[in-house]
This record gives structure tokens, sequence and C-alpha cells, in this order.
């Protein structure tokens, strides 16, 4: 039985954010929120997609990019990637979206359901470097109502990268889902970057629809592009609700918040759980 109940995190200064602790694994507090035992019940069809993100990584981005090259057509709608995010979808309302389904997640293998593996559907993996992850997802929990956060930028860093906070550490869920590429062969995988997107959106675009196996003209991919723009996206996607998903982009700006301090603590404590990892990040272009 999958045990559920909300939990006080706390960062260095002593304030505190309201998540959900769903077997030792912590979760946003979402109003429409499902356990993880609901998660795994979800019924996987053969042409399932897959996109798999830790929170602050592109993912609302990858995933307006991704529909578009599906469809072959430019989308205007205001629909994002919350109607098809595993944790708060429930199995009935997955059903009625149309296959192939482009669905999304933040949650590692182990809490997805078998058919994930079983029936190798494809995954498309989105990395970002983790000090502009902290800082995003810092400045995004300050605006959402549930988490209730007011806590300073210096007293977050650290139990952050420690993984006391919502999807846990930065650093297991990327290492998490490098062992399920390296366990797992034949599991049909690409693994993008945030950076490469930014530096050249075109080029990974290319890349996603080769994996796809789909066509697009160089000519509609140039629309897509100007369709997918941070600019764009906010005008059409983000509601009332003050909770802002759509911040700068761009890379770097963690520049702007790294003390000299935090930064050489970060380095070091990255290299050390990283020391195995092959995986290179650009932390500016």
């Amino acid at each position: 039985m999958s045990q559920k109940h909300l939990l006080e995190a706390v960062d260095d200064g002593g304030d505190t954010l309201t998540l959900l602790n769903d077997n030792g694994f912590f979760l946003p507090n979402f109003p429409d929120g499902v356990r993880i035992s609901c998660v795994r019940s979800v019924r996987i069809r053969d042409d399932d997609i897959l996109l798999c993100t830790y929170p602050k990584s592109g993912t609302h981005w990858a995933f307006e990019i991704t529909r578009e090259l599906l469809a072959g057509e430019i989308v205007e709608d205001n629909k994002t990637k919350v109607q098809a995010f595993m944790e708060r979808t429930s199995d009935e309302k997955f059903a009625d979206l149309p296959s192939p389904r482009f669905i999304n997640t933040h949650l590692l293998m182990k809490h997805l359901p078998d058919d994930v593996r079983k029936k190798k559907i494809k995954v498309i993996i989105v990395l970002r470097n983790p000090k502009d992850v902290a800082v995003s997802l810092y400045n995004f929990l300050k605006t959402i109502p549930f988490v209730n956060y007011k806590g300073d930028w210096k007293n977050f860093v650290g139990p952050y990268f420690q993984g006391k906070f919502m999807y846990g550490s930065w650093i297991d869920h990327v290492l998490d889902w490098e062992q399920v590429k390296q366990d797992n062969p034949d599991l049909p995988v690409l693994t993008l970057f945030y950076e490469d997107i930014q530096e050249d959106q075109m080029r990974e675009m290319r890349k996603i629809c080769e994996f796809l196996g789909v066509e697009r003209t160089d000519d509609f991919l140039s629309k897509v592009c100007k369709n997918t723009t941070i600019a764009a996206m906010r005008t059409r996607k983000e509601d009332d609700s003050g909770i802002k998903v759509f911040r700068k982009g761009g890379v770097g700006d963690w520049k702007n918040w790294f003390t000299v301090a935090q930064n050489e603590w970060f380095d070091q404590f990255y290299q050390e759980k990283m020391v195995d990892c092959p995986l290179q990040f650009k932390y500016t272009l």
C-alpha cells in the first residue's frame, strides 16, 4: 500500500517547503496529484513516446517542440505538457489521448509502469546544467502557492543539491537514468541537452525527427522555432494562477546567483558525485 503524507522540508535558514512524501520520494503537493502507485498502473501503448526530465530542464519547451514535430503542423493552442504529465493525470484521462501519445514525467524509471521497459517505447531525455536548474527551480518554487516557500537563495542551494526537496537530487536523477540506459541497451533513448537546443535548435530538432521517424522540411522547422520561443509560449501557455512557468530561459543565469563560495562548494560536490559519469554539461554559450 502506497503511503503518502505532507512534509515540511526545511532549508538552511529554517524556511519550509510543503511537499508530499510518497513512500520516501518527495513530490510537489499538486492539488490534483496522484500517487506513484497510480502512475505505475497507467497502461502503456506500444507507440507511446515518453519525455523524461528533471524539473526546470526545459520540459515545457521540449514538449512543445516535439509535439509540433510529431503533428507536422504548427500548434497555437493553450494546452501544455500538464495534460500529459504522469504525476497529475490518471489512467482514465490518459486513455482519452489519441495515439501516438506524447507523455512526460519527472519521475525515475522505477516509478514508471513496467511496460515502459517491456514494450521498449521511445524515450526522450532532456538534461540541463545543474546550476541553471537550481536557479530556475528556486525562482519557480517562489511562485507556487501550494509549495509556500519564502526562503532566501543562500539557504536553498545546499539542501537542494543534497536532495532534500521535490524530486530529490538532480545528481541522483541524472545518474539513475544513465544507469537505465546502460542496463537496457535495447531501449530506444534519445538524450538531448537544453544548452544544445539553445545553441542550435534546428540541429537538435533534426535529431528528434530522425529518432521519431518523421520527415519535416527546414521551412517547417523554422516555423517551429518561431512558435516555441519563450515569449511565444509565455503568451499562449501561462494562465493567471501566478505560477511562472517561463522565466528567462537561456544559459548562464547561474552566474548572477551563485556566490564564489557556493560555486566552489558545488564544483567540488559535483566532482565527487559524478566522477564516473561521462556526461559533459555546458554552463555558458
